[in-house]
């Protein structure tokens, strides 16, 4: 049973494997309609987006995976099929499984990070595209190529990357993240019982180093970046209806990214929330969901 279920109490959820290159994604659904595809970010599993979807399943098909090496999807060792060319076959795969159609992209932090580079790279295969909390991939690197300020806010991903897992998780910044569902329950954004679901899924630090992958496959050390850590490409635009959210508390990114972002798409909608930080489907739920709702039905109508 889906863990959504056990929030629900009742059979709202079904959750089944798909298979592509001998790695299987857990998949999560429910609703009926256009399908809107949710990816989660580092470090949770897919209820990290159950707001949104819980918002949108009476209306459309609202489905959501575990990203490769997180919760019930596989954890592989080798660091290059986190490479998002690969992820994005694997993506291309699931949404032929769901009935090849054009799908509305949903994704937070890596996921959106993902998400963008996927509108870039392949148009055809999206209806819209709403990122939070980060930019698609090629801005992600220029960002940190470019920017101090963003090579200083990223400085915690060497750590990551090169640390014993154990060790980064418990005294470094992955520790500060993992607290995130602790501290929004603290602060009453967050139930218990969605506090309890998303530690869940940082309690097992085999697959934690597995989720690191993300970063050791598609972010280098700022000085050793070249044109091919661009995926898609440097120049690469988003010309798919898009959606960013941004919190203007979010310390994750050099605000920079927004104007490069807005220079490098056709037709984007920005949304930047006061006193939001990086989380904003739990700090400001009814504002992103409705959002979201926006642009999908606006995507739809097109």
């Amino acid at each position: 049973m889906a863990l959504a279920n056990e929030r629900a109490g009742e059979e709202v959820y079904s959750d089944w494997c798909h298979e592509h290159d001998g790695n299987r994604l857990h998949v999560v659904e429910a609703g009926e309609g256009e399908t809107v595809l949710f990816i989660h970010g580092f470090p949770t599993i897919w209820y990290a987006m159950i707001r949104p979807m819980d918002h949108l399943r009476g209306d459309y098909r609202v489905v959501a995976i575990d990203g490769l090496g997180t919760g019930l999807s596989d954890a592989p060792d080798d660091v290059s099929q986190y490479k998002l060319a690969a992820m994005a076959e694997h993506l291309d795969a699931l949404i032929d499984e769901l009935g090849g159609e054009k799908v509305h992209l949903v994704g937070h932090d890596w996921g959106a990070a993902f998400a963008g580079a996927y509108a870039q790279s392949r148009p055809e295969r999206l209806k819209s595209v709403t990122i939070m909390s980060a930019p698609p991939q090629n801005i992600a690197v220029q960002m940190l190529r470019n920017s101090e300020r963003q090579r200083e806010i990223s400085e915690y991903v060497e750590r990551l990357k090169s640390s014993s897992v154990a060790l980064a998780w418990l005294t470094g910044a992955g520790g500060r993240i993992a607290a995130g569902p602790q501290n929004h329950y603290s602060a009453g954004r967050m139930s218990l019982s969605e506090a309890n679901v998303l530690k869940q899924g940082t309690s097992d630090l085999r697959r934690i180093g597995r989720h690191i992958n993300w970063y050791r496959a598609n972010l280098p050390a700022p000085d050793a970046i070249t044109n091919a850590d661009f995926w898609p490409s440097r120049e690469a635009n988003l010309t798919v209806p898009a959606l960013l959210i941004w919190g203007e508390e979010d310390t994750v990114f050099d605000l920079a990214f927004i104007e490069l972002l807005e220079r490098s798409s056709t037709d984007l909608e920005v949304l930047r929330l006061e006193g939001i930080g990086h989380a904003p489907q739990w700090e400001a739920s009814a504002t992103v969901n409705e959002a979201i709702a926006d642009r999908v039905e606006t995507a739809s109508e097109e």
